[in-house]
């Protein structure tokens, strides 16, 4: 896996970047008042080569806004509380390393005692982000999953001993974040933990998988998760309240990324067939089964484009659908389980979904 995510060029929200200048403190965060903007619970970056553009999603159309800028890699939002973290290229160019900017309650602020970050998670009430960092451009200078709280501006220490494995971590409510990985020196302790921030404890959440977690999302308390066995790979859901596993499926052999629907138990997400096809699915937690979305429209899914799911309902993500080599906006309905084309042009893109 690379050090680096492909570089995303941005707009519109992160003018402010360019715009104000950040002042660097002796702790090395730098805080600056400015006008935090407000846009839609899903956004669409295009990655341009001389800047790009940013979308709003209004209406099943993307609506483009006026501002634009570059060098962003990442980004996590929260619409309702107005806050923005993003990750930025350091000079323009990955090899210089990235910083995180922060924008919330009207101030941005910006960490980068570190060379480079990625993967950053956003807890649901926007007060504390996840990331992993690295000392250098080595892979081997990883320090694993880090957590920063945006109101003190400070990582919060845990108490553990656990070394995450890649980005496998995720929010399951503002005060507890679960993550797979292995306790540091002990054998047979890789396991699914759960750390309790109002608790300041850990514990583990889910151990005797029979296999090496690969990917892992959380539906509520329970799980779906890829488990992989030499080289067998196998999706099962996991139900936290009986302990039990549920398999589904032995023809998905890696997720990349999910969105999960709580309203309606489900959950969709960007995967690999035996075939090496990139493809949307969908899991039923009513159903407790795992169904096919996409086929030959598009033609290939972007793994890393993204997939979210509106508070309309609708989820957006990005693929091939024409002739070029450029990708389009996709929407798939559920209520009629259509999939249709909203981008007006093809590029490269990227989307995001901000809790509002």
């Amino acid at each position: 896996m690379k050090v680096f995510m492909k570089i995303i060029f941005c707009a519109a929200v992160f003018l402010s970047i360019f715009t104000f200048g950040g002042c660097t403190a002796r702790d090395g965060y730098g805080d600056k008042s400015l006008k935090i903007p407000a846009h839609s619970d899903v956004m669409v970056i295009e990655n341009k080569n001389n800047g790009g553009n940013i979308f709003d999603i209004k209406g099943d159309r993307l609506i483009k806004e006026k501002t634009s800028g570059n060098n962003i890699l990442d980004l996590a939002y929260n619409v309702q509380k107005s806050v923005y973290v993003y990750l930025v290229n350091e000079g323009g160019t990955e090899k210089n390393g990235s910083r995180i900017v922060i924008l919330h309650r009207g101030v941005k602020s910006e960490i980068k005692d570190f060379f480079a970050a990625k993967d950053i998670k956003m807890s649901p009430g926007g007060d504390k982000i996840a990331c992993r960092v690295y000392e250098n451009s080595s892979l081997g200078s990883a320090q694993g999953m880090k957590v920063y709280g945006l109101e003190s501006k400070k990582y919060i220490k845990l108490k553990s001993k656990v070394l995450v494995s890649g980005n496998l971590y995720q929010w399951l409510d503002d005060h507890r974040i679960i993550y797979y990985g292995s306790m540091e020196g002990m054998k047979n302790s890789d396991a699914i933990y759960l750390y309790d921030f109002n608790k300041d404890r850990e514990q583990v959440y889910l151990s005797d998988m029979g296999g090496y977690c690969t990917y892992f999302a959380a539906a509520g308390s329970n799980l779906l998760i890829l488990l992989q066995n030499g080289s067998e790979s196998n999706l099962y859901y996991y139900n936290h309240k009986t302990g039990k596993f549920q398999f589904l499926s032995d023809e998905i052999g890696q997720i990349y990324v999910s969105a999960a629907d709580s309203k309606n138990k489900c959950i969709f997400f960007i995967g690999k067939d035996e075939g090496n096809a990139d493809s949307v699915y969908k899991f039923s937690q009513e159903e407790i089964e795992v169904s096919r979305i996409t086929y030959d429209f598009p033609k290939d899914v972007s793994r890393y484009g993204g997939i979210v799911q509106g508070k309309n309902g609708k989820v957006y993500f990005a693929g091939t659908g024409g002739a070029e080599n450029g990708q389009d906006v996709f929407m798939y309905d559920p209520s009629d389980g259509s999939v249709n084309i909203i981008s007006d042009h093809e590029g490269i893109y990227n989307i995001y979904f901000g809790r509002n």
